[in-house]
């Protein structure tokens, strides 16, 4: 009996270590070529419903509806596939992880704006990112943007709420006189106010490897942590190049279609690792 029990364990942990060898290395094929992708364990929601998706066939024949040069190409909206009789509605929690940044060739999850969407939950659309590349000065300045915009909004709200109307009067005042700086001052003196009424307000951390991989690689830096990265491309960078590229129309929309079929291979970690350099965080 206690020898079985062995066995049994020992198999179960043989066919734990096996999958855990294996990774899905994600082809998009388009007639610019192929982009192989790998998709993160530590956004598992969107990793398990992007291979949904992908493996059901549900993206093949869906078109890159929206790119834009030096920012990202767009696709996989389903819902415009002919043929569609129900929907597709599927949001996916936001998986915001700080080590994963928008750097030209991440993958990341479309969604709707915070007015109808504050949790930013992702839909099933996805997209590519192009970007440019942005000096350290430049990121810092996106940093300090976001910062303020986000301050202003929620002073905006205590405003439309009836409060702080003195406040409310002295900036009217600065803006009546084009007078910028002060405003922006008065803003910022409006600090403690902000966080009284809805505390800290974070901004934006980013490592000294990801300033340089902004200033190497390139990327949409103000993308990040308000949209889920989930995977990478490793090989065919040059098809989103390509791609982005395209002449656009309304809504940038290429004007002609773009399309993709998406294939899953199961694939060791350590070839996908070897054919194309992508290495496994240990």
């Amino acid at each position: 009996m206690k020898s079985n029990l062995i066995f049994a364990i020992t198999f179960i942990s043989v066919i734990i270590c096996g999958c855990a060898d294996k990774d899905y290395l994600i082809t998009i094929s388009t007639e610019y070529g192929d982009m192989k992708i790998i998709l993160y364990d530590e956004t598992p929601k969107h990793k398990a419903a992007f291979l949904e998706m992908a493996e059901s066939g549900k993206y093949d024949s869906t078109i890159f509806h929206r790119v834009m040069n030096e920012f990202m190409i767009q696709g996989g909206d389903v819902n415009q596939k002919p043929g569609v009789k129900e929907p597709d509605n599927t949001l996916i929690a936001a998986e915001f992880r700080p080590n994963l940044v928008h750097a030209k060739g991440m993958l990341a999850g479309a969604r709707q704006g915070e007015n109808i969407n504050p949790q930013k939950k992702s839909g099933t659309q996805f997209y590519i990112v192009h970007g440019r590349k942005y000096s350290r000065a430049e990121i810092d300045q996106l940093i300090e943007s976001g910062y303020y915009n986000i301050l202003m909004g929620r002073l905006n709200d205590l405003f439309q709420q009836g409060k702080y109307r003195d406040v409310l009067n002295e900036m009217l005042e600065l803006q009546k006189t084009n007078n910028e700086g002060g405003l922006r001052q008065k803003v910022y003196e409006c600090v403690p106010i902000v966080e009284n009424e809805y505390g800290k307000i974070p901004k934006k951390k980013y490592t000294d490897s990801q300033y340089k991989t902004y200033e190497v690689m390139g990327g949409s830096p103000h993308l990040d942590w308000e949209y889920t990265v989930f995977g990478q491309i490793v090989d065919g960078i040059e098809v989103v190049d390509a791609i982005a590229a395209q002449p656009t129309g309304v809504a940038d929309k290429p004007l002609n279609d773009l399309y993709m079929t998406i294939s899953v291979e199961r694939m060791a970690r350590k070839k996908i690792s070897s054919l194309y350099g992508y290495q496994y965080p240990e």
